[in-house]
């Protein structure tokens, strides 16, 4: 897809509900613009017309593919400076537990450019079908 092809399906994203047709390697990828909460818009990603809850809980192409991970620690903040704050001889026990994390995978994107980062670095050929 060139930086045009880009440029039209993010322009047609921009309304509410807005709808684009990608050729992703085969898939059938429908991008939504649709409502996530009260006052926040994200994309989602319809494959083959679906959106399936295993996709979530077990790695699969799709998954790979199409659907946005997040990586985050197991701490929040607030723990992380109350830890940050310990004396070094106490933070033994909480060493392994700071730095682990775990990967969440979301429903919607919520930024556009990691959208076409990642769609770019996992499908070898994406097409431009229609922009309803």
């Amino acid at each position: 897809m060139k930086k045009e092809d880009w440029e039209k399906a993010k322009s047609r994203l921009r309304a509410p509900l807005g709808q684009v047709d990608l050729l992703c390697d085969g898939y059938s990828v429908t991008l939504v613009n649709e409502c996530i909460s009260m006052f926040r818009n994200g994309i989602a990603v319809y494959v083959n017309g679906e959106i399936r809850g295993s996709w979530f809980v077990q790695d699969c192409e799709e998954r790979r593919r199409f659907i946005p991970q997040k990586e985050t620690t197991l701490m929040t903040r607030k723990q992380i400076a109350a830890y940050n704050k310990m004396p070094k001889k106490d933070r033994g026990p909480l060493k392994k537990f700071r730095e682990e994390t775990f990967t969440a995978y979301q429903s919607h994107w919520t930024n556009w450019q990691a959208l076409v980062k990642h769609f770019e670095a996992n499908n070898t050929d994406i097409r431009l079908v229609t922009t309803q």
